[in-house]
This record gives structure tokens, C-alpha cells and sequence, in this order.
């Protein structure tokens, strides 16, 4: 039988479902979203904890630090992207690297301004989508400094319309962050981008299914559609069609 043939998979599933190893493991894990302030904080001690014990000298830049750096700046129309603008809406919240956030073209100089002078020690690389500020003295097995805080710029019409339209502010952490439609269109678009890794798409397709599944009676379709068709000209069925896969338990088409 050929590895990828039904019948290889229909042989390995009913092996497997001989052992009893896994019977029951997951069923006592959390399901329920652990909200922006919460999620916020423990993702930031994972990755500083880690920075601190295992990693000493290497800069430390927390979601807060960055979030008060904006505010002291003036900046008022920006949005936290990435693990930090989900991370509520997880489960279980994890770690991260960087810390992403995005700002209107009109803020791009001052954002970037703000940062550079709050982290001096950082190396500025200017990119078309992103202004990536990285850590020398935190190199990769191949010798590339690690990005630490990445202020991002909106290169498609649903990241200018989340800025605009779909942005939450958190009173605990004057933390802004997407809603939940901004946060599941903001996975959807690169699960479908063919200029994304496969291995960062496994795991944009994990975030997906977790956030639609731990707040799925809360998204609205209405909305997701339309930021849907601003990914590309079919992307409102299709992400609505990759909400009712993930709620019937199938694999994502990528």
C-alpha cells in the first residue's frame, strides 16, 4: 500500500485506535478562551522567563513595554498583530518571539522613530511590509539576529480595515487589539498565501482552529465575510467554509 492511499491510512488509524495512550488526554485540557489581559501577560512571561534563565543578555522586550512605548508616542491608530493581538482568544496562551504591531503608513515614521529611540541596542531593517527591529547579540543556528519587536505596515485592503474599523482597546493594558473576526481573517489570510512556509502555515492553521473553536458562537459570519472578500474575491465563503471544517473536526484545505 502506498503510504498516502486510503487503506494505508485506514490500517495506521485502526492500529492506533487499538493502543489507549492518548484515550481521554485532551478532554481535560481548557476550551474556553482565556481573554486579552490574561492571555497577554502569561504569553509575555513565557518568552521573558525563557529570555532571562536560559538566554542572559539578550534584550527583553515585553507586549507592555511596547504598548506604553506607542502610547507615549502619541500614536492612536495602531493595533497588536500576531500572537500578542490573539492570544485571548487561545485556549491556552503560548510564547512567542516578537512582538508585532501595526500602524497606518501615516504613523510609519513616528512608530518607528518611538521604538528606535526606546531600544537603542536594536538593528533596524527597513522592509516593504515591516519595519523589523532585531537583536545582534541573539543569533539563530545560521548566525541571523532574532526579530524582536516588528512594526508592520498594512499590505492588503483587510489589514487597512481592521485598523479602521475592527480594533478593541483592553482598560487593563491600554493594549489595542483585533476583535475576533480581525483575529480569525488576520490567520486565514496567510494559511492561503502561497509566499508562506509550510511549517509556519501548520501553525497558523492551529491558531485558526483553537480560536474558532474556543469562540465560535461568538463570530460574527456577516463580518468575517466581508473581511473574507478583502483577502482576495472569494475569500468570504471560503473562510466561512474553513470555520465549519474546523467545527467538524476536518482538515483545513492549504
Amino acid at each position: 500500500m502506498h503510504p498516502s492511499s486510503p487503506e494505508f491510512i485506514a490500517a495506521r488509524h485502526a492500529a492506533m485506535l487499538a493502543q489507549t495512550g492518548f484515550v481521554g488526554v485532551d478532554e481535560t485540557d481548557p476550551t474556553g478562551p482565556s481573554g486579552h489581559a490574561y492571555g497577554l501577560r502569561k504569553s509575555a512571561m513565557l518568552t521573558s522567563d525563557y529570555r532571562k534563565r536560559l538566554r542572559r543578555g539578550i534584550v527583553d522586550v515585553t507586549p507592555q513595554e511596547v504598548i506604553d512605548c506607542l502610547l507615549e508616542a502619541g500614536i492612536k491608530k495602531w493595533c497588536l498583530m500576531g500572537l500578542h493581538g490573539y492570544v485571548g482568544y487561545l485556549p491556552m496562551p503560548r510564547a512567542t518571539q516578537d512582538v508585532d504591531v501595526m500602524v497606518p503608513y501615516s504613523e510609519k515614521g513616528r512608530a518607528s522613530k518611538a521604538i528606535a529611540a526606546r531600544w537603542p541596542m536594536l538593528k533596524q531593517i527597513t522592509l516593504p511590509q515591516v519595519i523589523r527591529f532585531v537583536d545582534d547579540t541573539d543569533l539563530d543556528p545560521e548566525g541571523k539576529p532574532k526579530p524582536v519587536v516588528d512594526v508592520m505596515l498594512p499590505w492588503s485592503e483587510f489589514q487597512t480595515t481592521i485598523l479602521n474599523d475592527y480594533v478593541l482597546v483592553d482598560e487593563q493594558t491600554g493594549s489595542r487589539y483585533p476583535t475576533l473576526e480581525a483575529a480569525v481573517i488576520s490567520k486565514y489570510a496567510p494559511l492561503v498565501s502561497p509566499h508562506r512556509s509550510r511549517d509556519k502555515k501548520e501553525q497558523d492553521a492551529v491558531d485558526f482552529r483553537r480560536i474558532v473553536r474556543a469562540n465560535h458562537t461568538k463570530i460574527d459570519r456577516q463580518i468575517l465575510f466581508l473581511l473574507g472578500n478583502q483577502v482576495w474575491d472569494q475569500g468570504g465563503p471560503d473562510v466561512l467554509r474553513f470555520v465549519d471544517l474546523t467545527l467538524a473536526d476536518q482538515p483545513l484545505p492549504v
